[in-house]
């Protein structure tokens, strides 16, 4: 598994920010961070933001074998529209189309711009879909399901996004070989459902976003600062969720808090109930 991103919608730095944390992290030549993506085997992807094919080019990781991608949510920070259309350009890809899962809200959100729009921007879309260059795969969570050689299993989160009602999904991902999976971005703090839902998992890798920092934030908001990330952790701990030598990463990271990558790694160290990793592009695990 390799991280292809660990940023946020904002990129990190953001290239048009001229805030103290942007303004520190060039001078200081920090690790930039694309949006967020996670490739989990030649097969398998978790969400398709804009810089995906520049990561895969980047690391040597070519997508010519990809035969599913589990999406979030519809932001276009997890789901490029116009990136997607690059699979218009190679001819070996038509008629064998890629599975994207995505909650029924946000299939009916992407299916409604389609429908809207036969042509002009979206009409690539419309391409995509008719010439069988992908498909879209109603998730819906609680249920699990098969995808390959993947058990899968998705939980709704309280993170809104573009379609009516439509919420981000987490993704719990059972391998051929009994390890586990859990891919968290975007969510917010789980509710007591998810947590019972997850309870017994007995999750070997969390995979799970960290975007706020230390910067404060609302209980019930959409993302996760540090403090949020330890306390999901500890949750998840305390219902079995997840085991306890579980290998823990935090990704999807902006530039809303003062956190370096350093400070963010030591705040992790002295406040997360089990060892955690702040990732980083390129990063394999």
């Amino acid at each position: 598994m390799i991280f292809l991103g660990t940023g946020a919608a904002e990129l990190y730095p953001n290239p048009f920010c001229s805030c103290q944390t942007c303004t520190r992290a060039r001078r200081e030549g920090a690790i930039p961070r694309k949006r967020s993506s996670m490739l989990i085997d030649p097969r398998t992807l978790i969400d398709f933001g804009p810089e995906v094919p520049a990561a895969s080019q980047m690391y040597n990781r070519p997508l010519d074998a990809l035969e599913r991608v589990f999406i979030t949510h519809t932001h276009e920070d997890h789901l490029s529209i116009a990136t997607l259309d690059i699979l218009t350009m190679t001819s070996s890809r038509k008629g064998n189309p890629i599975s994207l899962y995505l909650s029924h809200e946000g299939k009916a959100w992407m299916e409604g711009l389609i429908a809207a729009n036969p042509g002009g921007y979206f009409g690539g879309l419309s391409r995509l879909v008719n010439d069988a260059y992908i498909r879209f795969v109603g998730v819906t969570p609680y249920e699990s399901f098969r995808a390959g050689e993947l058990e899968v299993y998705a939980i709704r989160t309280n993170h809104q996004s573009n379609g009516e009602n439509e919420r981000a999904l987490n993704y719990r991902l059972g391998f051929p070989d009994g390890k586990k999976l859990l891919y968290a971005a975007d969510t917010g703090l789980y509710s007591d459902e998810n947590l019972r839902a997850l309870a017994g998992s007995a999750i070997d890798t969390l995979v799970m976003e960290g975007t706020c920092g230390n910067r404060d934030i609302p209980r019930g908001a959409g993302h996760l600062n540090a403090e949020h990330f330890c306390e999901n952790v500890g949750n998840l701990l305390a219902c079995g969720a997840l085991k306890k030598d579980a290998r823990v990463y935090v990704t999807h990271i902006n530039q809303v808090s003062s956190f370096s990558h350093s400070e963010y790694q030591a705040y992790l160290d002295a406040h997360c109930p089990i060892p955690a990793t702040v990732a980083y592009d390129g990063m394999n695990v």
